[in-house]
């Protein structure tokens, strides 16, 4: 019985952080928040789908 209720608690506990990461990420940017920021083509200054200027319009 106590075992079933450890066990609950951890996979809702882990749901929980998982939840919390997500919108503290998103709160970041798509760029700030992914985890290939640094090697991502679409991160670099030349690319029309750059994350720091904006819109992908602005560069058109």
């Amino acid at each position: 019985m106590i075992v079933n209720i450890v066990i609950v608690a951890a996979v809702f506990g882990y749901s929980g952080w998982m939840i919390y990461r997500h919108v503290q990420k998103g709160k970041q940017g798509a760029c700030a928040g992914c985890d290939k920021s640094k090697s991502c083509p679409a991160a670099s200054m030349d690319s029309p789908f750059s994350c720091s200027s904006g819109t992908a319009d602005s560069k058109l």
